[in-house]
């Protein structure tokens, strides 16, 4: 299946350009698909996910044509 990905310049990818239409297996969850792009954990819990401009879980199922958004959660003060 096939989805769109795009990711904040704050998340290094190295398989894949932000702003791709990459191919994930079928019934992908958004915690797969961060394990299928290769995070590494640490930042695995450090990423808010959209979908389709909607907030997402872990265990959101993606479908077909989505459009994901990976977003590095940052702190400071």
């Amino acid at each position: 299946m096939k989805i769109r990905l795009e990711y904040s310049k704050f998340i290094k990818i190295e398989k894949y350009a932000s702003d791709s239409i990459i191919e994930v297996p079928d019934k992908c969850t958004v915690r797969e698909l961060l394990i299928f792009l290769g995070l590494p954990v640490y930042l695995q819990k450090a990423v808010y996910t959209v979908v389709n401009d909607q907030p997402s879980w872990n265990s959101t199922v993606l479908k077909e044509n989505d459009a994901v958004n990976l977003h590095r959660l940052l702190g400071g003060g």
